[in-house]
């Protein structure tokens, strides 16, 4: 009796262990995503970034975006939106960094030519770059 006592208490506290150490590596983690997805947004006010170059492939249907970040604050490029005539726009995400005082070039496929405007995304809600057509080559 005393033996499955014993037995019972040490499969209880090695469950416990397990239990805490996955516990806490969980909250690390999301306290670490939650700290730098605020950094991110925090740095707003700071943040300006320029569409430097791009070209359409026609062919291929694939647009080049090449964007400048013209501060030291790291910008997430969110999503991509292209206006076409009669009010059709077209949404492609994007999710990817652009790292401070860097250029970056983003590639977005299945492009229909015809496009007129674009709008360029970020995390932070007030800033964007729109760009005509007549910008890509």
């Amino acid at each position: 009796m005393r033996r499955e006592v014993i037995m019972l208490l040490s499969i209880m506290f090695t469950l416990a262990g397990i239990l805490i150490y996955w516990t806490n590596t969980l909250v690390s983690r999301t306290l670490i995503s939650a700290e730098n997805e605020t950094a991110l947004e925090t740095d707003c006010p700071l943040a300006l970034f320029a569409l430097y170059s791009g070209k359409y492939d026609i062919s291929t249907k694939n647009l080049i975006l090449i964007l400048e970040n013209k501060r030291s604050v790291d910008l997430k490029i969110d999503t991509v939106y292209l206006f076409y005539e009669n009010n059709v726009m077209k949404t492609f995400e994007v999710n990817q960094i652009l790292s401070g005082n860097e250029l970056k070039s983003i590639s977005l496929t299945g492009v229909d030519d015809g496009f007129q405007t674009g709008r360029i995304k970020t995390n932070c809600p007030e800033l964007s770059v729109d760009f005509t057509r007549s910008q890509i080559t």
